[in-house]
């Protein structure tokens, strides 16, 4: 889950409340001697909990009750931007539950500020079991220097891998019925000038009959820096071209730029203007929404969707539900240069931050129902035998939300390597039997599963299957991914005064290029508005920062 919150503000009632609400006191116990932790809880629409079980009384709470004695009690339940207005009202009160979930550093930086969560260096060094360090030490420590203030350890951070690059998921039912042969050197990746043939056949074919085909639409704010958040937006054509939207960058002589600001972005956009301009891009590009483009997606109206790895999961799956015939294909865009590359960014850093409140008696309970949920049972060899019931919740695809907090913790690259290992298990270059893991040999049998009888298949295993079965493993195989990693900053003050300013002069001058309303001509234009409207500001406190971290 993915927060979109800026800081909760706090006034001077709620700053009193922050005072009073910070004592240190004994935890609570019930009535068997367990200690009682309160939680707020992220929550989904669709759990799949058996019948009778809940999020305060399920398989994982009650593993934690009997081999910890600690009893979870809800001091909230929400799901999406409910969570998000809960916590900021805990925030904002300084009434918060003893630990819960925040979803950004500025989150994390206003509740260190106020003196609300637990210092937990201690408590990490001492209590964290070895696979939890060796997560982190996997990617240079990045996430637990982005939880620490003052040289202090004050959350328990996420690790979020953004790996690999942004997909092009295509009707494969509609190729088929066309005769269209796609990726016939079997590398996994198409070019820019196949995207474009589909995208026409699709819209002048209309194969879902629905009147109003489009060959490829676009989300209004085009590209995306979030990996996981380019669903429906352009950053994979962008990238094609070498183009990094969104994303502060340093050049081969160490010199951050803007990637939306490059002669290859110039490049992308004339490509997209010229697209629009043949009539198969969406001719109300700039005006719908993402639900707009999800709903067409779902209903048949267009056959081409951008998106990350997983997006099997939460949005392909409805075009399976919607109509069972619908089959998709992912591929990576080959850049545009010819050379057979393919480029992406690498956002490898946190992902969210467990917190624990300030005046909890005993945080080192965290830190062993993470070790427990997150280590002992993620690693299990016999999870069948050790955890019985957490087995049958895998076996039915219980949502993630049901442990005590919807986070990932994997090394880097875990999840590519384990969806190739799932992969070649499941065609037969390898035994599933050998598989020790558990949730990676589950997977392995979903796709076989799919791969023998697909007809049969429920909708939630074939988007196992497509998000298992993905290309980004065989392109790193094959050398051809090129990953530009960014910089990671905590706190820019000119970004915090001119981010969102700036963005919007993005975001409305590229509606512009491409449908025509200013001319193209006009980028160099574009890029000096936006360093004087504070661009340069950003860049410039950037830069200071990163020769900072080049002196030490």
């Amino acid at each position: 889950m993915k927060f979109r919150r800026g800081t909760a503000m706090l006034t001077a009632v709620a700053s009193a409340l922050i005072m009073t609400g910070c004592s240190s006191e004994e935890a609570k116990t019930n009535e068997n001697g367990d200690t009682v932790i309160t939680i707020g809880r992220q929550t989904a629409p669709n759990s799949k909990l058996p019948e009778g079980d809940s999020y305060s009384n399920n398989a994982y709470t009650r593993l934690i009750q009997e081999r910890l004695g600690i009893e979870l009690e809800s001091a909230f339940e929400a799901h999406g931007e409910d969570y998000d207005r809960q916590v900021s009202l805990a925030i904002a009160s300084g009434e918060l539950p003893d630990t819960m979930i925040v979803g950004s550093r500025d989150e994390l930086e206003e509740l260190v500020n106020n003196d609300l969560v637990e210092d937990l260096t201690e408590v990490f060094e001492e209590h964290a079991d070895d696979f939890l360090k060796d997560i982190y030490d996997s990617f240079d420590g990045i996430q637990l220097e982005a939880a620490t203030l003052d040289d202090r350890l004050m959350a328990i951070p996420s690790t979020s891998d953004d790996f690999g690059p942004n997909l092009v998921w295509l009707r494969q039912d509609w190729l088929d019925e066309l005769g269209i042969e796609l990726d016939k050197d079997g590398n996994r990746s198409i070019t820019l000038d196949e995207l474009k043939e589909t995208a026409i056949a699709f819209q002048e074919n209309d194969l879902a009959n629905t009147g109003k085909a489009v060959g490829l639409p676009l989300a209004f704010w085009l590209s995306s820096p979030n990996h996981g958040g380019t669903a429906y937006t352009g950053t994979a054509i962008m990238n094609a071209f070498g183009a990094y939207p969104k994303s502060y960058l340093q050049d081969e002589n160490g010199q951050m730029f803007y990637g939306s600001n490059t002669p290859e972005m110039k490049e992308a956009l004339t490509l997209l203007k010229d697209w629009q301009d043949e009539g198969f891009m969406d001719p109300q590009f700039g005006t719908r929404t993402y639900d707009d483009i999800h709903a067409m997606m779902v209903n048949g109206e267009t056959g081409i969707a951008f998106g990350p790895w997983h997006m099997p999961d939460w949005g392909l799956v409805q075009a399976k539900q919607n109509d069972p015939n619908a089959e998709f294909v992912p591929y990576a865009l080959e850049n545009a240069n010819g050379d057979g590359g393919v480029n992406a960014v690498a956002n490898r850093g946190t992902g969210q931050y467990i917190v624990v409140r300030k005046g909890f008696s005993e945080p080192e309970k965290i830190m062993e129902m993470i070790n427990l949920i997150y280590g002992e049972v993620a690693n299990s060899e016999d999870i069948e035998t050790e955890f019985p019931e957490i087995y049958d919740y895998a076996k039915v695809d219980v949502d993630g939300t049901v442990r005590p907090w919807n986070v990932v913790f994997l090394k880097a690259y875990s999840e590519i390597d384990d969806a190739v290992e799932a992969s070649k298990a499941a065609v037969g270059e390898t035994s599933i039997e050998d598989i020790s893991n558990f949730f990676i040999k589950e997977n392995a049998e979903k796709i076989k599963q799919y791969l023998d009888s697909p007809e049969e298949t429920d909708p939630v295993d074939w988007t196992r299957y497509l998000a298992v079965n993905n290309v980004m493993g065989g392109i790193r195989e094959q050398g051809r991914l090129n990953e530009v990693k960014p910089p990671r900053f905590d706190s820019i003050k000119a970004n915090e005064r001119n981010g969102a300013q700036v963005g919007k002069l993005e975001e409305e001058t590229f509606i512009k290029f491409i449908t025509g309303e200013e001319p193209l001509e006009n980028f160099d234009n574009y890029v000096e508005t936006w360093n004087s409207q504070g661009g340069t500001a950003i860049l410039e406190e950037m830069q200071e920062v990163v020769d900072q971290r080049a002196d030490n």
